[in-house]
């Protein structure tokens, strides 16, 4: 009787310590776990708000990850709150384990309402090639520079600005962050000019590189704009030291992409190669001032190619989440 009474006692602290709706959860590749479900019981339905993102940490490091949850839940029926985790999230609970939260208001015809707290333990396996991040992908050969046509004329005033995916410079300032070289500069400011993650948190997200000869065909609007100097993206304990370097901006109606001379190490290991990392909508023309003479092309947004996405070892995928930013550039025709 006695050790029967001792067994209940443990089985008892055991309920109490272990916390409601803390089950743990391996989360996948994608990043989206369920943190429970909101029954709406009765004939009439239930409206439900829920914060559009939460923040946890892993380790000593926070990150946000977005609400999944119904905006409404037929009656009788049981609502899924979900979260997804971004991918500097992802490389960061490698092997590890956090704590999500999603506190969430019910409304049902008169009553009151009742708030529902929903919490969910993630982890996610370790990964087989490093700490935290995946090896990089092979890339392709390089591409051929952009011919030349006939009719092109040398341009001054040469402007080229690289504002990467601001998701991904946030990502590695959690490491060592971004540094620069041969002449390239940093400018940091609370948000990036071309969001794709929006979050104000002040970051280098601009990066403007060192004019270099370039040229424009005013017959057919190609252009050839390139730039020197680099940056480096370094986060060692992820294996991340990856440095694109010596843009070469081509102009080229659907064509138009963005080619870096990438060079890294680690789980980033490229041998100094050229590589088309991004494709660039040139839909919009470009702004034409100066009597015609500077032309800008501003914010033109880009989508990593396949090259692009190996690089950054598949985690921003085609066809919606391989979106790395933008690029700017400006020149004066004779």
């Amino acid at each position: 009787m006695l050790k029967r009474s001792i067994f209940l006692a443990a089985l008892l602290g055991l309920l109490l310590a272990a916390p409601a709706g803390a089950k743990l959860l391996y989360v996948g590749d994608k990043g989206v776990a369920t943190v429970g479900k909101i029954a709406c019981p009765g004939t009439a339905g239930c409206e439900l708000a829920a914060p559009k993102r939460v923040k946890a940490k892993i380790g000593e490091r926070s990150f946000w990850a977005k609400v999944q949850a119904p905006k409404r839940i037929a009656a009788g029926k049981k609502g899924t709150v979900r979260v997804k985790l971004g991918a500097g999230a992802l490389a960061d609970l490698a092997g590890r384990t956090t704590t999500i939260e999603v506190k969430a208001v019910v409304r049902q015809g008169e009553a009151k309402p009742r708030t529902q707290l929903l919490k969910i333990r993630l982890r996610r396996a370790a990964l087989p090639n490093g700490p935290g991040t995946p090896t990089s992908g092979p890339v392709g050969a390089e591409p051929a520079l952009l011919a030349r046509p006939a009719t092109a004329v040398d341009v001054s005033a040469v402007a080229v600005s690289w504002y990467p995916r601001d998701s991904w410079v946030r990502y590695v300032h959690t490491g060592e962050g971004m540094t620069t070289g041969a002449g390239a500069s940093l400018v940091s400011s609370p948000e990036s000019p071309c969001p794709d993650k929006p979050l104000v948190e002040s970051r280098p997200y601009t990066v403007h590189y060192v004019a270099a000869p370039s040229w424009y065909d005013p017959v057919s609007g190609a252009a050839g704009v390139y730039g020197s100097g680099s940056v480096n993206f370094s986060f060692g304990g992820h294996g991340i030291n990856l440095t694109a370097a010596n843009p070469e901006i081509e102009i080229n109606g659907a064509a138009s992409r963005a080619i870096f001379r990438i060079d890294g190490s680690g789980n980033t290991p490229y041998p100094n190669l050229r590589v088309a990392l991004v494709n660039l909508d040139t839909s919009s023309p470009p702004a034409v001032t100066n009597g015609g003479k500077t032309v800008t092309y501003n914010l033109v947004r880009g989508r990593l190619t396949e090259d692009g996405v190996n690089i950054f070892a598949g985690f921003y995928t085609a066809p919606s989440n391989n979106q790395f930013g933008c690029v700017s550039v400006s020149f004066t025709t004779p």
